[in-house]
């Protein structure tokens, strides 16, 4: 055995984490953790590997390849991290999404970075959603189109509807209002706070309830008078 091996061979899981935190690890370092078959058994090990900007990036893809789906969450999110190997980490995410359990989806949804996020903002199950909502990456943008889907469920358009954060912007109000899946009473309670476009646009829409139509252009009338 070389000196090097001996060395590595020597080191703990938490010896070789504490060491992949510094940046400025000397890439002799680096390489004698990388030819340790023992350390490299732990998978936050070689999850610290991936995500090193001195590991080669041959290297890092392939690591990212033997990565559990939380350990790949959390390289999504590390704008530390080369792009090219959250970019990896985000495919093999999308790879494993359909066999994934719906808690498994709650939890990815909430911490993810943006790659994998672009596709779970229109999962179809209300409790994505809802963590798509909490998501520190997740944009006004992103909300708006989850509104705007025809595929939303209307649970999930009464998420967005009653968010303490986005509820409060125009745009999804807007996107929430005009979306003919949202529940009659929720529409209804939405009038009072929607702009004279969106009632226009509710009033002439054949696809929403005559109730609905009615209401807004009651509302409407009363807008236009008042101004």
């Amino acid at each position: 055995m070389n000196p090097a091996a001996k060395i590595a061979g020597m080191r703990t899981e938490g010896e070789c984490l504490r060491l992949l935190r510094r940046a400025d690890l000397p890439q002799e370092t680096l390489e004698e953790i990388l030819a340790d078959r023992a350390v490299r058994k732990f998978h936050a090990v070689r999850r610290a590997l991936a995500a090193h900007p001195r590991t080669p990036r041959g290297e890092a893809l392939a690591l990212v390849a033997t990565l559990f789906w939380r350990d790949l969450a959390l390289i999504s999110a590390d704008s530390r991290v080369h792009p090219a190997i959250r970019r990896a980490a985000d495919q093999d995410l999308l790879r494993r999404l359909p066999e994934m359990a719906v808690a498994e989806k709650v939890d990815l949804a909430r911490n993810v970075g943006r790659g994998a996020l672009l596709y779970l903002r229109l999962d179809p199950d209300p409790r994505v959603l809802a963590s798509v909502l909490e998501n520190r990456f997740t944009t006004e943008p992103d909300v708006v189109q989850a509104a705007g889907s025809s595929f939303a469920a209307p649970e999930a358009l009464a998420l967005i509807a009653e968010h303490p954060r986005w509820a409060l912007r125009q745009t999804v109000r807007s996107a929430v209002l005009r979306n003919p899946r949202l529940p009659g009473p929720l529409a209804l309670s939405l009038l009072s706070r929607a702009s004279l476009e969106d009632l226009r646009g509710l009033r002439d829409s054949p696809h929403f309830p005559a109730l609905l139509r009615a209401c807004a252009e009651r509302v409407l009338a009363r807008r236009e008078g008042e101004g």
